[in-house]
């Protein structure tokens, strides 16, 4: 089968990481290779393979295929490879456009002719410096702002994003371009009341419980549930899922000071298969980060058709619509206060589940395609016309 482009990626994120910049990159790889299935040959370019069921996916479908460094020598390098030797492989796979998933953008892709693009998720280093050493943040700016300066074209994950890349890093609004990610296609499908019982029962949940993902790091601002639930009555449970931190160690400190060991639930290494009926299982999703790229946890919540409720700022309005409740990251009585009315006001709560499921439309894998090949256009890659 011909292919009238060869695109690579850069997809170590894609292929390392399960939250944040790695299922961006992997919605976006699958979002262009579905869209694009007669137009175009994806080589994904990684230092080194690991196991990762969602990526392996990716890898299997007939217009994909992973690149690692060629020969032991680049193996043993691989920091380098990424930076120097990628250009040169890609040259050697006739890859026309590269994109990178990751931030990073190899040098000398001008050299060989290939157009260049790169995507920036967030810019959560420069909105946390105390959660990096000086030398990672000088190193993640330079990157970055090398990265943009570099690239034909930016793409970020959100408006809130594309705002911090122009103000903190200086690159002209005019260069980028906004996609935005959607969630895995498994928040789609329907979800049983018996499958919700059965991992109800396989977790020992509650019969009611609010919900919250993510890991457990002091931007996501997790003290604000904590502290929320203190306010509210006896009744209300919180289960959390994400993996564990030296914040978790602080929270649960905080957890036992208040009483509520017996109402909050931590659950760690959910596989993908059971985390669509915990959301459902939910009465409210509460995403009460500080700051985030792009919030798809907020998106897997509307899609299963629970009611969210998150704070304001950042890009949390951008992936929860305005069916969607909104309150301070630093005001834990105006999120008790908003969880006791929807708790209490059922037709509210269906009115949001509602306008959930009509805003995540906009988030669906053909919307992201059609955007992203429309930005690859600007520099002169056109696809599936």
């Amino acid at each position: 089968m011909r292919h009238n482009y060869t695109i690579g990626f850069d997809a170590k994120s894609a292929n390392a990481e399960q939250g944040g910049v790695g299922s961006y990159g992997r919605f976006i790889i699958n979002a262009l290779a579905t869209a694009c299935s007669d137009d175009a040959y994806l080589r994904m370019y990684l230092p080194k393979r690991l196991p990762n069921a969602e990526y392996d996916s990716l890898d299997a479908m007939s217009n994909v295929e992973s690149m690692e460094p060629d020969g032991s020598l680049w193996r043993k390098l691989s920091f380098w490879w990424q930076w120097v030797r990628i250009s040169k492989d890609a040259h050697r796979g006739d890859v026309e456009l590269f994109h990178s998933l990751t931030g990073r953008l190899p040098f000398g892709l001008s050299r060989y002719d290939i157009r260049s693009v790169v995507s920036i998720h967030d810019l959560n280093y420069a909105h946390f410096p105390k959660h990096t050493t000086i030398f990672e943040r000088t190193l993640r700016s330079i990157e970055m702002a090398s990265a943009c300066r570099r690239a034909d074209l930016v793409i970020a994950a959100s408006e809130a994003t594309k705002r911090d890349i122009a103000h903190i890093l200086g690159i002209n609004h005019e260069k980028i371009e906004v996609v935005y990610e959607g969630c895995n296609p498994i928040y789609h499908d329907e979800i049983t009341e018996q499958q919700v019982e059965e991992v109800r029962l396989k977790y020992e949940l509650p019969k009611r419980y609010l919900l919250t993902v993510g890991d457990m790091e002091e931007r996501k601002n997790f003290g604000l549930i904590v502290d929320a639930m203190a306010e509210l009555s006896d009744d209300v449970e919180l289960v959390v899922v994400g993996r564990a931190t030296s914040y978790t160690k602080r929270m649960k400190r905080r957890i036992k000071t208040l009483g509520l060991e017996e109402r909050v639930h931590f659950l760690r290494n959910v596989p993908l298969e059971d985390r669509p009926s915990i959301y459902k299982g939910a009465e409210i999703f509460v995403q009460p980060s500080i700051y985030e790229g792009f919030s798809v946890e907020i998106l897997e919540a509307l899609s299963v058709g629970v009611p969210v409720i998150a704070t304001r700022g950042s890009s949390h309005e951008e992936a929860g619509g305005d069916g969607s409740i909104y309150v301070s990251s630093k005001d834990c009585g105006e999120l008790a206060e908003a969880i006791e009315r929807l708790r209490g006001e059922p037709l509210l709560a269906l009115q949001m589940v509602e306008r959930g499921y009509q805003h995540v439309k906009l988030f669906r894998s053909e919307v992201a395609a059609y955007n992203l090949l429309k930005s690859y256009r600007r520099i002169g890659i056109t696809l599936a016309e």
